[in-house]
């Protein structure tokens, strides 16, 4: 068979598989799937300016809104399961209909330090939608899957789950109190950004 041929045949099975995979149902279970899309990456970064810098000026990722995570920001923080006072500083855009976050670790008391410290900068987590917050949480949970962080902050509120045993990746869930919006940032990049 040609190149071409194999090509069109793959990019066919591939649509196909597309479509049937929104109508399976994993055949173990009788849970529906427990994520139903994906919207946001998590990147932790060494230097939260340089960062948004670089990124906004050689790919256009941005305009950045940035929030200072901390005792008096959150609720309810956690880390590995027990409350923290750890700091970090987010910045947030947008690239198409995906969520760009990345974030500095403040002190060396968050997942997101420990992530720097093992790996360095990259990816800390995946952030998924579900249809159920609640639902999502006791599923993760029953799964044996522990909380790696979390907070409320403002109307939101997250959790990440390590899933890395079998998503390779840390996957946050969350939700937004309806109706609410993120606080208004305390800085943004470019700083003339309205």
């Amino acid at each position: 068979m040609r190149l071409t041929t194999l090509y069109a045949v793959f990019a066919l099975s591939l649509g196909q598989g597309l479509s049937l995979q929104a109508k399976a149902q994993n055949p173990s279970t009788t849970e529906p799937p427990l994520f139903t899309g994906v919207s946001e990456i998590i990147l932790v970064v060494r230097d939260l300016e340089a960062s948004m810098k670089r990124q906004w000026e050689e790919f256009g990722i941005g305009p950045w809104q940035i929030w200072t995570f901390d005792a008096q920001s959150t609720r309810g923080l956690t880390m590995h399961g027990e409350p923290s006072d750890a700091a970090f500083r987010v910045a947030y855009t947008q690239i198409g209909d995906t969520y760009w976050e990345l974030v500095q670790p403040l002190d060396d008391k968050s997942t997101y330090y420990e992530t720097l410290q093992e790996r360095g900068e990259g990816v800390h987590n995946i952030v998924f939608q579900v249809a159920d917050f609640e639902d999502a949480a006791g599923r993760l949970e029953a799964l044996g899957y522990e909380s790696y962080n979390a907070a409320q902050w403002g109307a939101v509120e997250f959790i990440n789950f390590d899933t890395r045993r079998t998503l390779s990746v840390i996957a946050e869930i969350y939700r937004v109190a309806p109706g609410e919006a993120f606080p208004s940032p305390e800085a943004t990049y470019p700083p003339e950004m309205p």
